[in-house]
């Protein structure tokens, strides 16, 4: 009897605890994913395996930081097409990107949740090679969002679900390099009527946190012009609560917005060039960017903390591309691949990675994965301040 009394108590405590339990979850989002030709070039086999002649191999481009991103909910901003060749066509990258299929592997084994497609190369191929592009993803089993096509509505809303917490997520270019003769793929454009229909069908999804993904701005400015301020106003007054930026491919600040109800929101203005082969400064610094939320036993979700880890594209010979962790965190430097980088190249890392983290106005303090910390709820009113005009 005593025995079952108590197992009883420990049910009822257990019981307890899972009422009372609150939810967690991460979300990191990376900037442009972008494929040069120079990247082509150092991915394409150049061994004797005839069997392996013409085949690309893109994973060596992230070799050095894949642990910083592994089991985390990854976003990232697609700034290339999987057009196919034939009939005239061939993988090539700046002004026409075309990547081979085989990208998506990388991706996968990046483990990315979403890419986002609403941005000014996506037509750079016609609508075909947008509407092909969302065919290689689906068969790859990855998420996509940006573009209106067949049953899929111009403006629609993604749901994702991230260990216990619902984020719908909506995704918005300025327009594009090239429009489409055809009418069958649409590209979201930002406009307020767009954003607040995007926004709506978001809410309809029921999800605990809305996230408005942006391409836009002036290309390598380090502060947003005041069309991006006027999207960021629309969507948060709609409903987001968190917007991350792509399109300057240099990084511009991230701002924390507490509302007078003590709301928290923040918008990254723009992440800058997750890879790429720019090399012109400061186009080859960039971050990670973390947001955690946190939800309560009544459902109620709310951003907690704010994150992030500096990265440079290292070239070394000036003929492949690396992305490279230039944070100063030992935990973080023990995990990762520095192999073949000299004192000099490492010390190098070091100050970009400072004067990344001075711009945004990180703290000397991280969180448990090893990220600098913009914001958080335990300082709430310790908010980012850049300590720098630029990243360089």
């Amino acid at each position: 009897m005593i025995r079952k009394f108590f197992t009883l108590i420990m049910f009822l405590l257990a019981l307890c605890e899972v009422v009372h339990a609150e939810t967690r979850a991460r979300f990191i989002f990376i900037g442009d994913i972008m494929v040069h030709q120079q990247q082509l070039d150092a991915a394409l086999y150049k061994g004797k395996d005839k069997s392996r002649k013409g085949t690309y191999d893109f994973n060596p481009q992230f070799r050095r930081i894949k642990p910083l991103i592994e089991d985390a909910f990854l976003v990232g901003n697609l700034e290339t097409v999987f057009a196919g060749t034939g009939k005239r066509l061939h993988y090539s990258g700046y002004p026409l990107f075309n990547t081979p299929d085989t990208f998506t592997d990388t991706l996968n084994d990046l483990k990315i949740d979403l890419l986002t497609l609403a941005n000014n190369h996506m037509f750079d191929r016609g609508s075909a090679g947008a509407r092909r592009t969302t065919e290689v993803l689906d068969s790859a089993d990855l998420n996509w969002v940006g573009l209106g096509l067949d049953d899929i509505p111009s403006n629609d809303a993604v749901l994702l679900e991230n260990d216990g917490i619902t984020a719908a997520f909506v995704n918005y270019s300025y327009g594009s390099n090239l429009w489409p003769k055809s009418s069958d793929v649409h590209l979201n454009t930002i406009s307020e009527t767009r954003i607040k229909a995007g926004i709506e069908r978001a809410k309809s999804l029921s999800p605990d946190v809305i996230i408005a993904l942006f391409h836009w701005g002036n290309e390598y400015h380090f502060q947003p012009n005041v069309h991006q301020k006027n999207a960021a106003n629309w969507a948060f007054n709609s409903g987001a609560d968190l917007i991350v930026g792509t399109h300057p491919h240099v990084l511009q600040p991230v701002e924390v917005r507490i509302e007078s109800d003590d709301t928290v929101k923040a918008v990254a203005w723009s992440l800058g060039n997750f890879v790429s082969f720019q090399r012109t400064l400061p186009r080859e610094r960039t971050c990670i960017l973390s947001a955690e939320f946190l939800k309560n036993d009544e459902g109620f979700t709310r951003l907690v903390r704010i994150s992030v880890a500096p990265l440079y594209v290292v070239a070394p010979g000036q003929k492949r591309t690396e992305v490279t962790y230039a944070g100063s965190n030992e935990d973080i430097i023990g995990k990762l691949n520095f192999d073949g980088l000299s004192k000099s190249q490492l010390n190098n890392l070091r100050s970009i990675g400072k004067n990344v983290l001075e711009f945004l106005g990180a703290q000397n303090r991280f969180d448990e994965y090893g990220f600098n910390i913009l914001w958080s709820e335990e300082s709430f009113d310790v908010l980012p301040v850049s300590r720098r005009k630029s990243p360089r």
